[in-house]
C-alpha cells in the first residue's frame, strides 16, 4: 500500500507539458498611400518581399541586415532581422490600383495585375556585385493586354513558362512566355458566371484553380493534345464568395483550404490519379456524385469575411522542440474584421484556433503569407514562424507564431 502511494504521488508531482502559442508584431512596414492587396516573397530568397497597393505603385523591400561581433573572435557576422527597408519603387506604369503582384519561380521576373485591365511583366537587373547594396532594379518589359476590365490576379506556374490572369470579366487567362520577353495567350477560359477573384497553381504541376464570386473553384487543366485548356472539375465551395485558397505545401503537393464570405475554412483532399484535383469527378454538372472530396470543414473565428489564408509549407516551417518531428498542419488567415489568425490542425480532420491578434491591422487585411528566417537561432524550447500581412490601412506588418512548452 505504501508503494503504491509512494507511486501515486511521483506521478502526480510529475508537471505535465502544454503549447502555449502566441502572435507577436515585429515590425511595420510603411510607404505605400492607399490599400495594400498583396504580398509576395520571392520564391529562392524570403529576404525580398513585394507589395501592391491602390496608390498604383509596387514596392521592393528588402530585409535589414546587421553585422554584429562573433561572440568567439573579432570576425563580424551577418544577422537577419525582421525589419525591412524598401529599396525599389515601381512606378508609372499602371494607371489604377495594382491589386496583385507574383514572382516567377526563378526570381527573375515579377508580375503584376492592375485594375487598368493590364498585367506588367518586371525583370529584374542582374547586378551580383551589389547584392548587399540598397537598390534593387526593375525594368518593364511587357504589357499584356486583353482582359475587359479589373484583373484581379496573377500567378506564374511551377515550370515558369505559364502566367495565368483572372478579373472581373468573369475570365481566365493562360499566357506562354517566349525568348525576348514576348507573352502569347494560350487560352481564354470561361465558365464562371461571377467576377474571378483569385488563381492559384498547383504547389508542382501545371494544373489551375480559380476561385470566383459564383461560390465556386474551377480546376483547369491542360488537354492531352496540349491543343487548349479546359475545366476539369467544379466545387461549390461555399454558400458565399471564395476570396482565396492555398495548398498544403508538401512533396506533390497536398490538401487544399478554402475561404469565404460565409466565414468557414474548408480543408478539401486532393482527388484524381494524380493528387491535383479539388472535385470529385470530371464532370461540373451538380450532381452527388461530383461531389467534391472535402475532409472537414471549421467555423472560424473571424466574425467578417475571410479575405486571405496561406498554408505554411515545409520550408518555412522551424521544427518543433522534440528533434526533428515537425509541427502540425498550420493555417494563416486574415479578414474584414481587421484579425490575422493562425489555425493547427489536432488530428486529422480537427483544426483549432491557435492564436489571434483581434486588431491586428485598423482595416480589413487583404492578403497572408508565411515566410522563412532560416539563419534565425531558434531556442531549444521554443518555435518560431513568420508571416506578413496586407492592409486597406496602407501598411504591411511583419508577425511571429511562436510555440513553446509551459508547465499546465
Amino acid at each position: 500500500m505504501a508503494q503504491n502511494e509512494t507511486t501515486n504521488e511521483s506521478k502526480n508531482t510529475k508537471k505535465k507539458k502544454k503549447k502555449n502559442h502566441k502572435i507577436a508584431l515585429k515590425a511595420t512596414l510603411v510607404g505605400h498611400k492607399d490599400a495594400v492587396w498583396c504580398v509576395a516573397f520571392e520564391p529562392n530568397r524570403n529576404d525580398i518581399l513585394a507589395t501592391c497597393s491602390s496608390d498604383k505603385t509596387v514596392k521592393i523591400w528588402k530585409r535589414n541586415v546587421v553585422k554584429r561581433d562573433d561572440d568567439d573572435d573579432d570576425v563580424k557576422s551577418s544577422h537577419q532581422t525582421c525589419e525591412f527597408r524598401c529599396v525599389c519603387t515601381l512606378d508609372g506604369v499602371h494607371e489604377r490600383t495594382i491589386r496583385s503582384v507574383s514572382w516567377s519561380p526563378c526570381g527573375r521576373y515579377l508580375a503584376s495585375a492592375s485594375f487598368d485591365a493590364t498585367v506588367a511583366i518586371y525583370q529584374r537587373a542582374e547586378d551580383e556585385e551589389n547584392e548587399e547594396e540598397d537598390e534593387v532594379k526593375f525594368e518593364c518589359v511587357a504589357a499584356l493586354e486583353g482582359h475587359e476590365n479589373e484583373v484581379k490576379s496573377c500567378a506564374w506556374s511551377p515550370s515558369g513558362s505559364l502566367l495565368a490572369t483572372c478579373g472581373r470579366d468573369k475570365s481566365v487567362w493562360i499566357w506562354e512566355s517566349a525568348p525576348g520577353n514576348h507573352f502569347e495567350c494560350v487560352a481564354v477560359l470561361h465558365g464562371h458566371t461571377q467576377d474571378v477573384k483569385k488563381v492559384k497553381w498547383h504547389e508542382t504541376e501545371d494544373v489551375l484553380y480559380s476561385a470566383s464570386y459564383d461560390d465556386t473553384v474551377k480546376t483547369w487543366k491542360e488537354d492531352l493534345d496540349g491543343d487548349d485548356w479546359s475545366c476539369s472539375g467544379t466545387t461549390k465551395a461555399h454558400e458565399s464568395t471564395v476570396w482565396d485558397l492555398t495548398q498544403e505545401k508538401v512533396k506533390e503537393g497536398g490538401r487544399f483550404a478554402t475561404v469565404s464570405d460565409d466565414g468557414w475554412v474548408k480543408i478539401w483532399k486532393a482527388g484524381g490519379a494524380q493528387r491535383t484535383e479539388i472535385s470529385g469527378s470530371s464532370s461540373s454538372s451538380g450532381k452527388k456524385d461530383d461531389a467534391a472530396p472535402l475532409e472537414c470543414s471549421f467555423r472560424s473565428g473571424h466574425d467578417r469575411p475571410i479575405l486571405c489564408v496561406d498554408w505554411l509549407g515545409d520550408a518555412n516551417r522551424k521544427n518543433s522542440e522534440s528533434g526533428n518531428k515537425k509541427q502540425p498542419a498550420t493555417l494563416a488567415a486574415g479578414g474584414g474584421d481587421n484579425s490575422v489568425r493562425v489555425y493547427r490542425e489536432k488530428e486529422t480532420g480537427v483544426w483549432e484556433e491557435a492564436a489571434a491578434v483581434v486588431n491586428a491591422h485598423e482595416d480589413d487585411v487583404n492578403d497572408i503569407a508565411w515566410f522563412s528566417m532560416a539563419s534565425e537561432k531558434e531556442e531549444t524550447e521554443q518555435s518560431t514562424n513568420y508571416f506578413a500581412s496586407a492592409s486597406d490601412d496602407g501598411t504591411v506588418k511583419i508577425w511571429t507564431f511562436c510555440s513553446s512548452n509551459v508547465d499546465e
